[in-house]
C-alpha cells in the first residue's frame, strides 16, 4: 500500500514537473522578445497626431490671416458710414415708418476727436406721387429700410480726407436714409394701400422721429454746430426742414446752416410748353398730405389759394420764409432739370435752336434766382457752368474745373463770413464750351 502511494506520489511530482518545464521557457523567453520598433497601432497614433498639430498649425494661420484680413477691412472702410435701424419698437410708437412699413434708418460715422460738429446729409431720390409709383419704391431701398445697403461710402463733403474736406473731415456724419418719397415732408396719418401691400406716407414723421432718437442714442445732443446738407429731392428737404430742425435742437446748438444742393428747381415750361415741376410738385404736395408737415406751414398759411400752396415747395418761394443762413450749389446746366423737367434729351450743338433757346432761358432764370439769395446777407450761392446734377456728395465737390474756386474753397469762405466767394453774378461759358472745360467734372 506504502509502494503504491509512493508510486503514485513520485508520478504526480513527475507529471507536475514535466508541467512547470514546459512552463518555465514561455515565462523566461516572453520578456525577451523585443516589440517592432512600428506596429500598425502606433503608426495610427503617430498619424493622428501629426495631422492634429497640422491641423492646429492651420487653424493658428488662418487666424492671423483673418485678423490682419478685419485690421485692414477696417482700415480701409473709416470712410464709410455704417447702416442703423430705429428700435420697431420706438418707430412704431410714433407712426414714423417708411413706405414699406419697416422702421427709419441713418448711416453714422462718428467723429474721433469731437462730438460737437456734426453734418446731417439728406441724399435725393426724386418722389413717388401715386399709390402705384409708392408701392414699386416700398420694393427698393428708396422705400424701405429692409433692402438699404449696410455701408455707404463718404465722398464729397462727407469725406474724411482732410486735404479735399479740410472744414468737415473730421465731422461727426449722419445721414438719414431716404424712405418716404417726399422730401421727409409727408404728413399722412391713414395706411394706404395698392395690391393688398400697406403703403405709409410719413415723411415729416420720420425726419422728426429720426431727429429725436439721434439725441437719445449719439452725442448729437452735445451739438455746437450743426449742418443740415441735402442733394436734389435731399435739398428740397434741408431747405424746408432746416428751421424745424434747429427748434428740436438744444440751446446749446450755436449755429445750425443749410446747404442746398441741386435744388434750385424752377417752375419753367418744358419745350412743349408743359410744366412738369408744377404738376409734379402739385401731386406729390397732394398725395403725401404735405400740408399738415409743420416744417412747410409758415409758408403755405400766408397761401390764400389754397389751391396754390403747392408752390411752397418751390425753392424759389420757400427761401424766403427760412430763417437759418442757406447755401445754395448748382449747375445753371443742371442735367436732371434738362432731361426731365424741360423734356431735352439732345446735349449742345446736335439740339435744335429752339431746344438751346430753352436751355438758356432756364440758365438765366437760375441766374436771377441766385441774385435774389444774395440779396439776404446770410445767404450764399455757388453756380458751375459745368452740366451736371449734385457736386456736394460728390468727387467734383473738390474740382477745380467747376468755376474759378471750388465748392470746398466757396463753401469755407462763406461759412467765415467771406463774401468774395459769392458767384451769382459771375459770366458764364456756353453749353458748347463748358461740356468741353468739364469733361473730368462730367465723369465723377
Amino acid at each position: 500500500m506504502l509502494g503504491q502511494n509512493e508510486k503514485s506520489l513520485k508520478d504526480q511530482a513527475q507529471g507536475e514537473l514535466q508541467k512547470a518545464m514546459l512552463f518555465v521557457p514561455y515565462r523566461y523567453n516572453r520578456p525577451q522578445m523585443l516589440p517592432p520598433l512600428i506596429c500598425s497601432k502606433r503608426l495610427y497614433v503617430h498619424l493622428i497626431l501629426l495631422l492634429v498639430i497640422i491641423f492646429m498649425l492651420v487653424i493658428i494661420r488662418l487666424m492671423f490671416t483673418v485678423k490682419v484680413n478685419f485690421v485692414h477691412f477696417h482700415l480701409e472702410s473709416d470712410s464709410d458710414a455704417e447702416l442703423v435701424t430705429l428700435p420697431s419698437q420706438f418707430a412704431h410708437s410714433r407712426g414714423a415708418l417708411c413706405l414699406d412699413g419697416s422702421p427709419p434708418a441713418y448711416y453714422f460715422r462718428p467723429s474721433l476727436l469731437s462730438v460737437k460738429f456734426w453734418i446731417i446729409y439728406l441724399p435725393g431720390g426724386t418722389w413717388c406721387n401715386s399709390e402705384y409709383d409708392c408701392f414699386q419704391w416700398s420694393l427698393t431701398e428708396l422705400g424701405s429700410s429692409h433692402v438699404a445697403k449696410i455701408s455707404i461710402p463718404m465722398v464729397g463733403i462727407l469725406s474724411n480726407d482732410c486735404e479735399i474736406n479740410p472744414d468737415f473731415c473730421l465731422w461727426n456724419v449722419l445721414v438719414l436714409h431716404y424712405c418716404d418719397g417726399s422730401s421727409f415732408l409727408g404728413n399722412d396719418s391713414t395706411v394706404r394701400s395698392y395690391e393688398s401691400q400697406s403703403l405709409y406716407l410719413r415723411g415729416a414723421v420720420v425726419f422728426e422721429a429720426l431727429i429725436d432718437y439721434l439725441k437719445e442714442s449719439t452725442d448729437l445732443a452735445e451739438a455746437e454746430q450743426v449742418v443740415l446738407a441735402g442733394s436734389s429731392a435731399g435739398g428740397i428737404a434741408a431747405l424746408i426742414n432746416a428751421d424745424r430742425l434747429r427748434t428740436m435742437l438744444p440751446h446749446s446748438v450755436k449755429t445750425v446752416h443749410a446747404l442746398v444742393d441741386a435744388a434750385m428747381f424752377l417752375d419753367l415750361p418744358d419745350v412743349r410748353g408743359n410744366f412738369e415741376l408744377a404738376n409734379l410738385f402739385k401731386s406729390v404736395y397732394s398725395f403725401h398730405s404735405i400740408e399738415n408737415s409743420k416744417s412747410i406751414q409758415e409758408c403755405t398759411e400766408t397761401q390764400p389759394n389754397i389751391t396754390e400752396r403747392w408752390r411752397c415747395l418751390l425753392p424759389e418761394v420757400y427761401y424766403k420764409f427760412v430763417f437759418t443762413p442757406i447755401y445754395f450749389v448748382n449747375s445753371v446746366y443742371d442735367t436732371w432739370q434738362r432731361t426731365y423737367l424741360l423734356k431735352i434729351s439732345c446735349f449742345a450743338s446736335a439740339c435744335p435752336s429752339v431746344h438751346r433757346d430753352v436751355v438758356y432761358n432756364a440758365r438765366d432764370s437760375i441766374l436771377i434766382f441766385a441774385r435774389n439769395i444774395i440779396r439776404y446777407k446770410k445767404n450764399g450761392v455757388y453756380l458751375t457752368w459745368c452740366p451736371v446734377h449734385t457736386i456736394l456728395n460728390q468727387l467734383r465737390f473738390s474740382s477745380a474745373e467747376l468755376g474759378d474756386s471750388t465748392v470746398q474753397q466757396s463753401l469755407s469762405s462763406w461759412l467765415q463770413h467771406d463774401l468774395s466767394q459769392i458767384t451769382g453774378d459771375k459770366n458764364f461759358l456756353s453749353l458748347e464750351a463748358a461740356l468741353e472745360v468739364c469733361k473730368s467734372s462730367i465723369k465723377f
